[in-house]
């Protein structure tokens, strides 16, 4: 049987992906540029040739998964709807009980980016981004006259520090709180931030 011979866009793609399930299975400490390999088939060498360091394969492999998650926020939020309709949705897609992938590679990201410079930027520049995306739909709501907020850029940053830490305790601590409560607790930090009562959230995400 004839081998597919695949494109360089391919191949990359093809090691970004197995290096994002090494680092979700063994940890960003754990993996090596030969599990890569081993997953794949393939060579060191091959995976060098296209990354020339570890760190900067996982570096970029983190990357990749974070900015599939990152465009899924943002097709959210660029809907063609209120910002406040967005919001809601794009916080319940976030909250780890939603359907964002990429929460564990997120721990693993800021449990090794203070040792790793590479990764430290590369998580550093796409958490940026995300908090962005938040404060401007915000900001957009607050234009409209949907809602109040005085600070949009801190409330993204406040919204996104609770999610954040509800990702870490739900992945230490499986199981410890319901996904009722969670989503409660968004429900409620996305009211505040906006000024408005929960019943304005619920009428308008329904």
């Amino acid at each position: 049987m004839a081998r597919v011979r695949l494109s360089v866009e391919e191949r990359r793609e093809d090691l970004l992906r197995a290096a994002v399930d090494q680092i979700q299975t063994r940890g960003v400490a754990a993996v090596r540029v030969a599990d890569v390999a081993t997953v794949l088939g393939v060579s060191n060498a091959l995976v060098l040739y296209h990354f020339s360091t570890k760190e900067k394969l996982l570096a970029a492999a983190f990357r990749h998964a974070a900015e599939e998650d990152l465009a899924q926020l943002r097709e959210l939020l660029g809907r063609r709807t209120s910002a406040l309709r967005r919001l809601h949705a794009a916080i319940r897609w976030y909250a780890p009980t939603g359907e964002a992938k990429g929460w564990r590679l997120w721990i693993e990201g800021w449990a090794a980016a203070p040792r790793e410079p590479t990764l430290h930027e590369v998580a550093s520049e796409l958490d940026q981004q995300w908090k962005a995306a938040l404060a401007s739909v915000i900001n957009e709501g607050v234009e409209a006259g949907e809602f109040r907020c005085s600070d949009p850029v801190a409330a993204a940053w406040r919204l996104t520090a609770l999610l954040d830490g509800l990702a870490v305790q739900m992945t230490s601590y499986a199981g410890s709180l319901t996904r009722a409560t969670l989503l409660d607790w968004t429900d409620e930090a996305l009211a505040r931030e906006l000024s408005i009562d929960r019943a304005e959230l619920t009428a308008a995400s329904g």
